[in-house]
């Protein structure tokens, strides 16, 4: 009985722990949806020391109009379309259209290539070092688990327990 006990203590705080951890999460994620916001995982330590590996980059769009040299862009990679690479402009190339030439901080020669305004995707307006890493082992299931599942498990257990608490509700006809 006191196990029982205890154990119905803990479920008033995990609760709230969940909710605490998971609000600004939503938050975040709703106002990334609205302002156009993607996160990318920085998996290399080309942009080293400012974005280190495991950093979680957050991408905003921008206008190409706009972009200007010690800003770090992030771009699609001209040798495979499915990576982006998020490096330092050293300075925009003539000709049209126009084109950039980025380096990662880390690296000591600018990349081999230009890239064309087509591949920005955005700029890197901040980050937040180890979320990344996080971000990228929690994927697919486990990410379906943590993010769906257990909360939905929480207020399920939470709405039970309140219903067993609530006094019987006798109706008038009854007496």
């Amino acid at each position: 009985m006191q196990t029982e006990t205890r154990r119905r203590g803990l479920i008033a705080p995990v609760a709230a722990l969940a909710v605490a951890l998971l609000l600004p999460v939503a938050i975040l994620l709703g106002t990334a949806f609205l302002f156009g916001w993607r996160f990318q995982p920085v998996e290399t330590g080309s942009m080293t020391p400012g974005y280190p590996v495991g950093s979680l980059a957050v991408v905003q769009p921008v206008d190409v109009g706009e972009i200007e040299p010690g800003m770090v862009i992030v771009f699609t990679d001209p040798q495979d379309s499915a990576r982006l690479i998020a490096h330092r402009v050293m300075k925009q190339l003539s000709g049209e259209p126009p084109a950039f030439q980025t380096k990662g901080d880390a690296n000591a020669a600018p990349d081999p290539f230009p890239v064309a305004v087509s591949a920005v995707r955005g700029r890197v307006t901040w980050a937040v070092a180890g979320l990344g890493s996080v971000v990228t082992a929690v994927r697919g299931v486990p990410a379906v688990l943590l993010l769906v599942v257990l909360p939905l498990a929480i207020l399920g257990v939470t709405e039970v327990r309140d219903r067993r608490r609530r006094p019987a509700v006798t109706s008038p006809a009854a007496s």
